[in-house]
């Protein structure tokens, strides 16, 4: 055995026998769960940094009604969404502890997880405060002590023999826990397969995995998962959910808004010139989603940070023309993706309108191309089709099969050399308001997830790197380009010339 582990070992027997009775096993001490838990943490936590650091926690009422409505007998898990700056990290810290040294032993030995990206994260925020409050109150540094061994950092009850330890959100990793309490940090950048690995992990009567977070960048994570089936389908057995966010598209400004998602600055906790600044100086999406707690796609994508904000300026709804010159741009997926077929007009001041047909794959996870071959004939027989761009990737046979028809397919393959050029041109296009829509949702997504992979030339559209299916953001890219490209384009050959 390490010598290190040996010494900490001994300074542990040692501790064990000199501790005398905790205050808070005392019988005076309420027996409600979420009242000992409130009078723990403003009796022996203390604050590490912030307002009021150096001071014991005085819990905030919506802490205070939050533990009351989530420690109670039958409620499995409990999720509080509320922006940055409200103290969560702090908050939650102070309640891994009082679970740790809580006297109520009906489910053994207390098993505490904090669960975050990465330990180091969690070393930063919640662990480290842990630690900290730890070392500030004699009565829990007496009955504890902690490991500091890479890979085994924790927090050990020398009395009842409980742990409270940082790990990781590996979805593997978090299956074999049996928590008696596991705690969750940024909840909104947690995969949805690890929350479920926590929720499989429970083997006890009393055992709550806890969230708190803000809104993450995209929809791919647990916090949206569990908000989305709330709002779905109302209250969930065994799960209680709390969020704190201002009304969707209200005014920046507006500062009983900001009071209605940030109840720190109700409390007077949270500087009111804190949101200011952040107004100023934060593009807008970053704003919504850290200080008003709303969801805001698009921050990511290959529009910039306020992308879903410029996409939706361009909305503004046009019949196209029939028998107009029309441009259309087919980007097909086989299997577990989607085939999207785009299509453009010129407007009248010049602009080019932009409308998407998308079909998603069956259960099985396929798609049928005669779909998008049929669509397409419909299109021809409403406009005048110039070009019909395609990948031959997967729609080779079928684009042969339309142009031994007469329809004006053209090869696009999606190489860097064709779509860097093009990619530009369309971003351009963007920025500069040439293009409009319907202001079509799935259109929207489709043109939000897509985000850039550099190259030595410019950008491309990462389907890799995205966040979910683009073919309707890449079909309009190959449709822009045949409408603008001034080379003339390689046909393919027809079905008919093959068997000639």
């Amino acid at each position: 055995m390490p010598q290190a582990a040996k010494q900490g070992n001994r300074n542990a027997g040692k501790k064990s026998k000199r501790f005398g009775v905790a205050p808070w096993d005392d019988p005076s001490w309420p027996s409600d769960r979420a009242e000992r838990a409130i009078k723990f943490i403003e009796t022996y936590c203390i604050l590490p940094d912030g307002y009021g650091s150096g001071q014991t926690l005085v819990l905030a009422e919506f802490q205070k009604q939050w533990l009351r409505e989530v420690l109670q007998p039958g409620l499995k898990a409990a999720v509080m969404q509320i922006p940055r700056g409200n103290g969560k990290s702090t908050f939650l810290a102070a309640v891994a502890l009082w679970a740790l040294f809580d006297p109520f032993k009906a489910d053994g030995r207390p098993k505490i997880p904090i669960v975050a990206t990465t330990v180091r994260q969690i070393n930063d925020t919640m662990y480290g405060t842990c630690l900290f409050m730890r070392e500030q109150c004699p009565e829990m540094e007496e009955r504890s002590h902690s490991y500091a061994a890479m890979g085994n950092q924790k927090i050990v009850n020398l009395e009842n023999k409980g742990e409270l330890f940082p790990v990781a959100k590996d979805a593997d990793g978090l299956q074999g826990l049996n928590p008696t309490l596991a705690v969750c940090d940024e909840i909104g950048f947690m995969p949805i397969e690890s929350w479920t690995s926590l929720l499989q992990s429970i083997k006890r009567s009393m055992s709550l995995i806890v969230g708190i977070g803000t809104p993450g960048f995209d929809q791919h994570n647990a916090l949206w998962a569990l908000r989305k089936q709330v709002k779905a389908g109302g209250p969930i057995k065994g799960f209680h959910y709390t969020e704190f966010a201002a009304d969707e598209n209200c005014d920046l400004y507006d500062q009983d808004q900001w009071r209605k998602a940030n109840p720190a600055l109700v409390e007077g906790y949270k500087p009111l010139d804190s949101v200011e600044i952040a107004l100023a100086v934060a593009p807008e999406s970053h704003f919504r989603i850290f200080q008003l707690g709303q969801w805001v796609d698009g921050v990511e994508s290959w529009l910039g940070s306020d992308g879903r904000a410029l996409w939706r300026s361009l909305a503004e709804p046009w019949a196209m023309e029939p028998s107009g010159d029309t441009w259309v741009g087919v980007d097909v997926g086989l299997k577990h993706d989607s085939t999207a077929v785009t299509w453009l007009q010129r407007r009248e001041d010049g602009r080019f309108h932009a409308k998407t047909k998308i079909w998603l794959p069956t259960p099985d996870g396929r798609l049928d191309v005669s779909d998008a071959m049929q669509f397409l004939r419909e299109l021809g027989a409403q406009y005048n089709l110039k070009a019909v761009a395609y990948d031959p990737r997967f729609f080779d046979l079928p684009a042969q099969q339309l142009a031994d028809e007469g329809y004006p397919v053209v090869e696009f393959n999606q190489s860097l050399e064709r779509m860097t050029p093009a990619c530009g041109m369309t971003y351009e296009m963007v920025k500069r308001s040439e293009i409009t829509h319907d202001g079509d949702e799935q259109f929207e997504t489709q043109v939000l997830n897509a985000v850039i992979r550099s190259n030595e030339r410019g950008f491309t559209l990462a389907k890799a790197k995205s966040k979910d299916r683009i073919d309707a953001c890449v079909a309009m890219v190959m449709a822009l380009r045949m409408a603008l490209a001034p080379e003339p384009e390689k046909p393919p050959v027809a079905l008919g010339a093959i068997y000639r």
